[in-house]
């Protein structure tokens, strides 16, 4: 029987101290790029699993879920996430979050998850992968989730944002508005879904579709900052004929949107519509109308599908459309 490989055995074929391997292992991020892949190497050739991770294999099971996202500090992430927290709590699971603030900590953390197998299995959020990456987590030996990702090979929770755009447009149509304008955080991390940007194709779409062109100025895309965003919209709202419907990309900037009109003295619905997207609780409770996404379903639908692969790895895989819906409320009335 094969010795088992050690931190030693990695730290000498990598060139580097026990010391680095150990920081690549628990803070991958404070080690540069070279070091940390030349280790990640090693440990794949060594096929190397720490001591603690070793008993949890041997046990079959660390009754660990990760979940990897850009940016959870918005709403609609913790709503998400508490549709996959209560669907774990339920399943005796604990949950692992690992946020990322760069390619190289996203690349990192998988390298990291799958060469040392430290989850039963692993969620991605509104994340978009390098092939080599993608690769890696076809050959991990843990199930692996993507919601708002419809990637080959894995099962996904789709959100069709294109579609929700054009479901936007349809019901503003039909409200009477046919001046149509677009509020919408710049999607700028490359790892991290469009989202944005496939919303308002959707939107354009549908009113292109009746013959309505969105003009220039009627829409803003911009960096989703206090600063930033009230600089957008109060430009926006400063023009001489303003739309008469604005369709928002996310719930938190419409909430921004409706508060600012206020504070110029226009009124939400009387002068302008206002339509958000996600129906995170906030939107509840200031009467704003939204495009609910499902968030806590499509949460829990991925904790469920991964907990489903890990009893039966050889089943089809599965891709869940999350139903759109038009919430209506008070700013569209």
């Amino acid at each position: 029987m094969q010795k088992a490989s050690t931190i030693y055995d990695v730290a000498r074929l990598a060139g580097v101290s026990s010391a680095t391997v150990s920081r690549v292992l628990n803070e991958p991020d404070k080690v540069s790029g070279d070091k940390r892949q030349k280790v990640m190497d090693a440990i794949a050739q060594l096929h190397f699993v720490p001591k603690a991770d070793a008993v949890a294999l041997a046990r079959k099971t660390y009754r660990k879920i990760g979940v990897i996202a850009p940016f959870f500090t918005q709403p609609s992430f913790m709503e998400r996430l508490r549709g996959v927290a209560e669907f774990l709590a339920e399943q005796h699971y604990e949950l692992v979050i690992y946020s990322v603030d760069s390619v190289e900590d996203l690349n990192s953390y998988v390298a990291t998850i799958v060469h040392t197998v430290r989850v039963d299995g692993l969620i991605f959020f509104c994340m978009q992968l390098e092939a080599q990456v993608l690769e890696l987590l076809r050959k991990a030996p843990f199930p692996v989730c993507f919601v708002e990702s419809d990637l080959d090979g894995f099962d996904c929770v789709n959100i069709h944002n294109l579609q929700g755009g054009q479901k936007a447009g349809e019901y503003l149509y039909s409200r009477g508005c046919r001046r149509p304008g677009f509020i919408g955080e710049k999607s700028g991390l490359a790892y991290a879904v469009g989202a944005t940007e496939e919303r308002f194709r959707g939107f354009n779409f549908f009113f292109a579709n009746q013959g309505i062109t969105i003009p220039d100025e009627h829409v803003w895309i911009g960096e989703f900052s206090d600063q930033q965003l009230d600089r957008g919209i109060n430009g926006f709202l400063s023009q001489k004929e303003l739309p008469d419907c604005v369709f928002c990309s996310s719930d938190l900037i419409a909430a921004r949107f409706v508060h600012l009109a206020h504070e110029k003295g226009l009124s939400v619905p009387g002068d302008i519509k206002v339509l958000g997207f996600d129906n995170i609780d906030i939107s509840g409770y200031i009467g704003l109308s939204t495009v609910s996404q499902n968030l806590e379903l499509s949460g829990s639908a991925a904790a469920e599908l991964v907990l489903a692969r890990m009893m039966n790895p050889d089943r089809p895989v599965t891709n869940l459309n999350v139903p759109l819906e038009i919430i209506e409320r008070e700013t569209t009335r």
